[in-house]
């Protein structure tokens, strides 16, 4: 009985989001490489969150999310006002470039 309780609480939490976007981060957007145009790069970051926990894998687009999330908290702390993904998610990771576009 108490196996199955576990797993069904591991999955459970394995899928929540911890990560909250921060008021000054709610402007930073998240672009592709193809949308930088006359920005000024101002640093990389990377960004990490949990990928799974024991056997179960996280969904990757929530993990796209909180890492997008983490970045742009990042970006907003570095005044920049927008991240470009500069790497694929790879083991709970991913890096970002931030940028100042609207100067």
């Amino acid at each position: 009985m108490r196996v199955p309780l576990l797993l069904a609480s591991m999955l459970v939490l394995a899928s929540c989001s911890w990560v909250d976007l921060e008021d000054a981060a709610r402007q930073v957007a998240l672009v592709g490489p193809q949308d930088i145009t006359e920005c000024q790069q101002l640093s990389h970051v990377t960004a990490k969150v949990m990928d799974g926990m024991g056997p179960f894998s996280r969904n990757k687009a929530k993990m796209g999310e909180e890492l997008a999330t983490i970045a742009r908290n990042e970006a907003a702390r570095l005044g920049g006002d927008t991240v470009v993904p500069s790497s694929s998610i790879v083991d709970g990771r991913q890096h970002f470039t931030v940028y100042r576009c609207n100067q």
